[in-house]
């Protein structure tokens, strides 16, 4: 059905004296019918109007202009009213003249019209019953048109869901409820809220206990609110992110370029770091909160592409079906990480440098007196002989030529006279074989390492001065190193400037197990660090093209902390690296490595286009044309099966067939719910369907990468970030997102009271929410829920819960960013369908208002007094949960405060009590408050303010009655 099915046909309307009145309806093509309306009762209305001044206080707040079915009496109404609250006459005369002050005389025939209606009105005392008329025919006419709007939107969803079609419509539906229920409010007298005000005293006497509202399940607080009270705003702070946090060791990368680890970030502060957006695109954020959460049991998460990240059992990661805590995943779950982090820093180096940087960390000898590097490739020989070059102060020495490697050190340009280094030698070996001391012994004494002591004594270099000194105050007894050299000589011997460049880096000394790359290599702009990767790959990377056409490269350390450091800096060019511990083989030992393998087809057209690999040029060419002539296959960046969900609804009532036929594929190319994804397949299927989701998750920032092991570290510090918008950020380069006390009031409400609860949900999943509640009722850990190892006595208190939980008449809606609107409308059917008696919103701050541009805080008290409404209206406590700002970890003393509310203006006006809770144990790790709770009644709009102990069983997410250890109960 079309919308001009609905139209009206004016042709058939009476005869009346009006003329050349447009018509909100246009005429219909097909039909005859015209919409509901009642221009006898319109006109009546307004001649009423014009002939009682009193008649308009009647209907003021009953109706509105756009009530009236034709333009003409729309136009009257408004003079009627502009007149009104000028406080003038609203007679045919007066009238008359505000439509000629308008230029509108022709629209009312000069004023005979308004004549016509003040005349032939039946009179002023029937006012309120044609006000009846007019309003119902308006409301008929208002569904009509959102049933037209509907059927189009069905007809044409253009990428709309059914079910946001129904919200749509229900939106819509219940706005039109509210304008009716809004007219029908009036004014009561005294007396009669008298005969009300006693029957609810009546009730009280008969109530046994003093509890008049919601009992909350904690009696401090009964007896301080005598319940939770109907048409109350109860807001419940607490600190952000409470326990869901990161191992200290976390590392963060930030707008420089610069690695740090989050306790780094929480302690210094130091600029934004990267948040995948809802349209699956990372951007940059600056936290708003810094938490040091104290010491918690943390676990160790390892995926597929070796990724690696520490969390508590509470910390989300997004996963195809939302965010998810880690208690709630296990070995298998796919868990979102990024494909690239295109983040680069400005702080240049001299590109000798940088190039000397990716030798030395890739086959470098950093423990000796002087840096040594070992090639095979005579490019990279040369190459580096002239970056030793260009540096300045040093040249390369050959020192030794292996069967197919040279090693080379970087020595001063004036190089040690064999006739010095030997000399020294034998002196240094008499001395030793004089007092009975070996070269190990001497290298402890003076903190050197053993090799050092070792190349004095094979004549391979000697001490600098420094050096030297120490020397003699060990041995006791002169050591001569420079007798028959020129007065020049200890120039000669000065300090290797590349030497102590490294050594700045925090490279020097670190043997092959122990290199890293230097904070430095992170700042560096795109193009250098291409260069420091390529000369890294050049020592120990690989690339190779096989009789297949497939195409590997690598890379491989016996140092852990430089292969992951590797796998990040490929991550900023866009490629994936896969990290394994690999077994190395030789003739002596079984030793390991770890390896870094690139497979996936565009990681490896990064690595050649961009980063290439020096020395090894053919082997890069020979990649780059195999990569070019061979259609990719990989089983890397695949997206997850769970989409076909997605796919599904999009699709609506269209076939598979007919959505490959649209998105250009062959049918049998489709195998719903059976494989995954991938991108360009989606993309395709994503703008057939008009689907925007579908086209960004195709797009998207992140892959998919497989959960391989959950390990359990004991307690570690641990540290949160709360971002705002969001609520995520990538640590390690994994994904990971940013309720107890009010949840367990919503629990408590609905089972031990019977009283039905509302629970919108807007940062938890039901799932976690009933896994929260199998936890605080059953009184099982969360590592035990995590895992799935239950003992029988715990599963023995899982069916209690479940027990309880299955009488309780909880509603949770989790649908996220909700906007004022939409929870009252929801709200509304909960309670018309269920009798709801209290509504918990987790959080406050996550809510939305759609369309408004103003800044947050004005946002935050739009939706503030729209909560206050809704307990009004419904007649229920609503509590709602909220955010603290940063301003409290800056302060000696954490209890919070009402400034410490966001946006907290509005929040504080508009709310009849505020709870804040504070754990000082938090805050202090030798907390003489261990496991308890303070609760702050911060604000008591009917009662006194002041503060309570809980206490808290973390392990169960619980909040319980407090009992004073140190009294006995008993006396």
């Amino acid at each position: 059905m079309g919308r001009a099915l609905l139209a009206a046909d004016h042709s058939s309307q009476p005869p009346r004296t009006e003329t050349n009145v447009a018509e909100p309806f246009p005429t219909p093509l097909n039909t005859p019918r015209q919409p509901p309306n009642s221009i006898e009762a319109e006109q009546s209305l307004l001649g009423a109007l014009m002939l009682s001044e009193h008649a308009w206080d009647k209907v003021a707040d009953k109706l509105d202009e756009s009530d009236f079915y034709r333009e003409t009496h729309r136009l009257i109404f408004r003079a009627i009213g502009e007149l009104n609250e000028d406080h003038q006459p609203t007679d045919a005369v007066t009238v008359a003249d505000w439509f000629a002050k308008h230029d509108l005389m022709d629209r009312v025939e000069g004023g005979a019209y308004l004549t016509m209606l003040a005349n032939d009105t039946p009179g002023p005392s029937n006012i309120l019953g044609y006000a009846e008329i007019v309003r119902e025919k308006s409301i008929l006419r208002q569904l009509i048109e959102i049933g037209t709007e509907v059927a189009d939107a069905a007809l044409n969803p253009q990428g709309q869901s059914s079910k946001e079609v129904l919200e749509t419509a229900e939106q819509k539906i219940y706005a039109i409820a509210e304008q009716g229920m809004r007219s029908s409010g009036t004014y009561t007298h005294v007396k009669d809220v008298m005969v009300r005000a006693m029957d609810r005293l009546n009730e009280l006497q008969d109530n046994e206990g003093d509890i008049t509202g919601v009992p909350s399940g904690f009696s401090a607080l009964d007896q301080r609110t005598a319940g939770l009270q109907p048409t109350d705003l109860i807001i419940v702070a607490g600190r952000p992110a409470m326990g869901k946090c990161l191992e200290r060791e976390a590392e963060i990368v930030l707008d420089d370029g610069t690695v740090r680890t989050i306790e780094q970030i929480v302690q210094e502060r130091p600029g934004r770091v990267a948040t995948l957006n809802a349209d699956w695109k990372l951007e940059r954020a600056e936290p708003e909160a810094y938490v040091d959460d104290g010491f918690k049991p943390v676990f160790e998460v390892e995926s597929g592409l070796g990724r690696r990240v520490r969390t508590t059992a509470t910390h989300p990661f997004l996963t195809p079906a939302g965010w998810k805590p880690l208690g709630e995943l296990q070995p298998g779950d796919l868990i979102a990480v990024p494909r690239e982090m295109p983040v680069f820093g400005t702080d240049t180096m001299r590109d000798c440098e940088v190039r000397l940087l990716g030798y030395f960390i890739g086959d470098g000898g950093l423990t000796g007196p002087t840096p040594m590097f070992t090639a095979e490739n005579p490019a990279i020989r040369k190459d580096f002989a002239e970056a030793v070059d260009e540096f300045g102060g040093v040249r390369p020495v050959q020192r030794v030529q292996a069967e197919r490697a040279a090693s080379f050190a970087v020595a001063t340009d004036h190089e040690l006279t064999d006739g010095l280094r030997h000399g020294f030698a034998a002196h240094l070996a008499t001395v030793l074989d004089a007092r009975g001391s070996t070269a190990r012994a001497l290298a402890e004494d003076l903190d050197v390492a053993p090799a050092t002591v070792h190349y004095w004594k094979t004549g391979r270099n000697v001490p600098d001065d420094d050096t030297l000194a120490r020397l003699a105050d060990v041995l006791d007894v002169e050591v001569a190193a420079r007798a028959g050299e020129d007065p020049d000589q200890a120039r000669r011997n000065r300090p290797n400037p590349v030497r102590l460049w490294l050594e700045e880096l925090g490279l020097y000394g670190r043997d092959a197990h122990a290199k890293h790359v230097p904070d430095a290599v992170f700042r560096l702009p795109r193009e250098q660090l291409a260069v420091f990767l390529n000369r890294l790959l050049a020592t120990d990377g690989w690339i190779s093209t096989y009789a297949t056409g497939q195409v590997q490269a690598g890379f491989s350390s016996v140092s852990e902390r430089l292969a992951r450091q590797v796998q990040h800096l490929l991550l900023r060019f866009g490629i994936l690296a896969r990290l394994r511990l690999r077994p190395i083989k030789d003739r002596d030992a079984r030793r390991t490595s770890w390896q870094l393998q690139i497979t996936h087809a565009e990681s490896l057209r990064r690595l050649v286009e961009e980063i290439g690999i020096h020395g090894k040029d053919d082997a890069v060419a020979r990649a780059r044309t195999a990569l070019a002539g061979r259609k990719p296959h990989s089983n890397v960046d695949l997206l997850p099966k769970e989409l076909w969900v997605e796919i599904d609804r999009a699709r609506g009532a269209l076939t598979w067939a007919e959505v490959a036929r649209r998105a250009g594929l062959p049918a049998s190319n489709l195998h719903p719910y059976r494989r995954r994804i991938g991108r360009e397949r989606l993309a395709k299927i994503g703008m057939a369907l008009q689907d925007r989701n579908l086209i960004n998750i195709a797009a998207s920032d992140v892959t998919w990468d497989r959960i391989e092991r959950i390990e359990a570290l004991g307690k570690r510090q641990v540290y949160d970030l709360t971002i705002p918008e969001t609520h995520n950020f990538v640590a390690d380069d994994i994904c990971v997102h940013n309720t107890s006390f009010a949840m367990n009031i919503a629990a408590a409400a609905a089972i031990k009271s019977n009283i039905p609860v509302a629970v919108f949900s807007m940062e938890m999943s039901d799932l976690q929410l009933v896994l929260r509640l199998f936890s605080s009722l059953g009184q099982i850990g969360q590592n035990k829920l995590r895992t799935g190892r239950l003992d029988n006595q715990d599963y023995v208190n899982l069916q209690s819960a479940m027990s309880m939980l299955k009488k309780a008449n909880i509603l949770i809606d989790e649908t996220p960013a909700l906007s004022p609107t939409e929870l009252r409308a929801r709200a509304r059917r909960m309670k018309r369908e269920h009798g709801i008696g209290l509504i918990l919103i987790d959080y406050l701050q996550l809510m939305q208002v759609p369309g408004n541009k103003e800044n947050r805080a004005t946002q935050i008290g739009e939706i503030s007094r729209s909560l206050k409404a809704l307990a009004k209206e419904l007649d229920v406590p609503v509590i709602a949960l909220s955010q603290l700002n940063r301003a409290l970890e800056q302060r000696p003393n954490k209890r919070p405060v009402m400034a410490d509310l966001r946006e907290s203006g509005s929040i504080e006006q508009d709310a009849d009590m505020i709870l804040f809770i504070y754990r000082d144990e938090v805050y202090n790790e030798d907390s003489p408050d261990k496991g308890k709770a303070e609760i702050i009644i911060g604000k008591h709009r009917n009662g006194a303010t002041g503060d309570f102990f809980l206490t808290f069983q973390g392990e169960y997410l619980r909040f319980r009655d407090y009992i004073d250890d140190r009294y006995d109960m008993h006396e």
